[in-house]
């Protein structure tokens, strides 16, 4: 089925929307707005596979710019008759439907014709990330660090990530995963028995290298710190935050003073709000910040958290987000 969403300022044609798309075994009708923040904030939630915008629609260009170019969303535009092409990337145009005086067969018609129209967007969409002239790549951030913060149902999640990564995954990653004493040491074996790349326990002055993770021990936050040409792991015994030691809004924070826009964050499972300061930090540099959506949680706590303090730039099922990174680190590469 194709997730859509549609974008209209008439509420009846909204209504109206929502009625003829969800009676198509072929679409799965995620929403109808009429703005766009209300539009950004259902993409970033539920990630659908195309977006149907009316061309008469407050702040047309900026909703289109967003979709394609950050979100990577195909766009189809229904024309009304002032509207002139604009020749956007990931976008088709046409004809606005007039749903109202539509007949029933009119209407299957349209949607049997409809449907192939947007799987042939979407296929596009999927290959967007090459290059020609006709293309907009998103600005090259050139990311240096990947952090990870999980707790309830880590393990399997965790797992699950890093088997994403390949051996030369081209910068650090750090953990911090809430964990009890005498736990830790076996799960860094065993992840690392288990994944690609190579994981340790994160331990005091080392300097963190390229495709390797780092998990923080039990009982230490994990950070980082300048010191001279290096960037090296400080394992702090300060206080706990919020009752938590390690905490992920510790090490993001962290990182986010030292990397600043050159951070991706992730959040994954877990109870409670940790990392919602760390990744609002990150975002305040202009950072990536990415959280498991509800569908995979094991506990939709700490990245529920995060999203409704609006810090988070994508909601993603678990089994996305390992292609979402290595795209985001390879479309900012030079390869």
């Amino acid at each position: 089925m194709i997730k859509i969403i549609t974008v209209d300022a008439s509420a009846i044609i909204r209504s109206i929307e929502k009625q003829i798309f969800s009676s198509c075994k072929d679409f799965n009708f995620l929403s109808s707005v009429s703005d766009y923040e209300s539009l950004i904030s259902d993409c970033k939630k539920n990630i659908p596979d195309i977006v149907i915008i009316s061309s008469d629609i407050d702040d047309l260009k900026k909703s289109v710019k967003t979709l394609t170019t950050e979100l990577n969303i195909p766009v189809v535009i229904f024309k009304s008759e002032n509207y002139s092409s604009q020749g956007w990337n990931s976008v088709t145009e046409i004809d606005k439907p007039d749903f109202v005086s539509m007949s029933s067969k009119k209407i299957n018609d349209f949607l049997t014709e409809f449907c192939l129209i947007c799987k042939n967007l979407i296929d596009k969409s999927k290959c967007s990330f090459y290059k020609n002239d006709n293309v907009i790549l998103p600005k090259k951030n050139d990311f240096k660090i990947l952090l990870i913060g999980v707790s309830t149902g880590g393990p399997k999640s965790l797992k699950t990530l890093l088997e994403s990564f390949d051996k030369d995954f081209p910068v650090p990653i750090l953990i911090t995963q809430h964990i009890d004493y005498n736990f830790d040491k076996n799960m860094v074996a065993w992840l690392d028995s288990e994944v690609s790349i190579p994981v340790s326990l994160a331990m005091d002055g080392l300097i963190p290298q390229n495709g390797h993770a780092y998990l923080s021990p039990a009982d230490c936050h994990l950070t980082l710190e300048k010191k001279d040409d290096n960037i090296v792991i400080v394992l702090d015994k300060g206080p706990p935050i919020n009752f938590l030691r390690p905490a992920v809004d510790k090490m993001f924070t962290s990182a986010a003073e030292i990397y600043k826009e050159k951070c991706v964050s992730v959040l994954l499972t877990g109870m409670g709000n940790d990392g919602t300061d760390g990744c609002k930090k990150i975002k305040s540099f202009d950072g990536y910040t990415i959280a498991e959506s509800e569908e995979t949680c094991v506990i939709y706590g700490m990245p529920k958290a995060a999203y409704d303090a609006g810090v988070i730039d994508e909601m993603i099922p678990l089994y996305e987000i390992g292609n979402k990174i290595n795209q985001l680190f390879s479309v900012r590469s030079d390869k």
